[in-house]
């Protein structure tokens, strides 16, 4: 299957002893501290509707249900495991008032959960994707953003747009063309959203110990020439 998630399968005990947090790339505390402070920084405040794709065990999730207010956290993924595995994280964090809502599901139908986003995060998810499955992605998600809302997703980057060499990344993994974990050039996502309603920002660094990379997918109001945009967002 394209993706190394899709047939993870965890035991009910594998859950109990907490081998989810390993199985979502580790550094639990440290990444989830990690997301939450950067979409503080992006501007992302308690009363704002969060969408997070890949949400996996909830390594970001769990931080984002404690900062926001009650019902504003929805977390989707393919891996109905991990998905149990963030609900035994939801309960033993005490949090189960904050009726998050999460979702199992292999298509990115954000539709599902009946609400316009004013944010979205795909922390660690482009990495693991073909281009096409991007592509999907991006479709759905321009249909659950309101005007204005931001979709910010890490990749992997590299700066040769047609080669097939894998990349030693920085941050220790190789990545590849042409499977998992890939990497991009920034066009490619420029190219994907042509014609959409989405404007791409490049952000870059954001100190991820691995290397990956933030852009911004801006929902704008009406249709306008997509553009790649350094620095302020």
């Amino acid at each position: 299957m394209w993706n190394q998630y899709y047939n993870l399968k965890l035991t009910d005990l594998d859950i109990q002893k907490g081998h989810h947090r390993s199985k979502v790339g580790g550094m639990w505390d440290e990444m989830g501290k990690k997301q939450l402070g950067f979409m503080k920084e992006m501007g992302l405040k308690p009363q704002h509707e969060l969408l997070d794709v890949g949400c996996g065990s909830l390594r970001g999730g769990i931080y984002f249900i404690k900062f926001l207010n009650e019902g504003k956290y929805c977390g989707l993924d393919i891996n109905s495991s991990l998905i149990r595995a963030g609900q035994a994280e939801i309960k033993q964090g005490n949090l189960t008032g904050k009726k998050p809502m999460l979702l199992v599901n292999d298509h990115f139908q954000f539709k599902l959960f009946n609400k316009m986003f004013d944010y979205a995060i795909a922390q660690s998810v482009f990495t693991h994707l073909p281009t096409n499955v991007i592509q999907r992605c991006l479709i759905s998600m321009e249909k659950v953003l309101k005007p204005g809302g931001k979709f910010f997703a890490t990749f992997f980057e590299t700066k040769d747009n047609f080669t097939d060499n894998p990349v030693n990344q920085p941050g220790g993994p190789i990545t590849y063309l042409d499977k998992d974990p890939y990497h991009y050039h920034l066009s490619i996502f420029e190219y994907l959203i042509k014609d959409s309603s989405l404007r791409l920002s490049y952000i870059g660094d954001w100190g991820h110990p691995r290397n990956q990379k933030m852009i911004c997918f801006t929902k704008m109001e009406q249709h306008a020439p997509n553009r790649d945009i350094k620095g302020e967002i």
